[in-house]
């Protein structure tokens, strides 16, 4: 096997090991629920801006049907901190 092969196998094996390990944690790929995340309007934005994560997240919720996961993945990634 070559370099190429063993490092291909590597990241094989981690990738398994790290699906693992998210299904038996239930953690959630937060990275990936961010992109496939609905657009917040103007008005959730104008509210995180405000600080009023709370009203935003209600709003978010209502206007796109997303879940908890979904909508804090979607404000990390408005708001710079994911």
């Amino acid at each position: 096997m070559n370099e190429a092969e063993e490092l291909r196998a590597r990241v094989e094996e981690l990738e398994r090991k790290v699906e693992i390990l998210f299904s038996h944690t239930g953690a959630v790929d937060r990275e990936k629920l961010a992109v496939d995340a609905p657009p917040a309007s103007s008005e959730v934005e104008q509210l995180l801006l405000q600080g009023k994560t709370t009203k935003a997240a209600k709003l978010y919720q209502k206007q796109t049907g997303a879940g908890m996961a979904e909508t804090m993945a979607a404000f990390e990634e408005i708001t710079g901190r994911g």
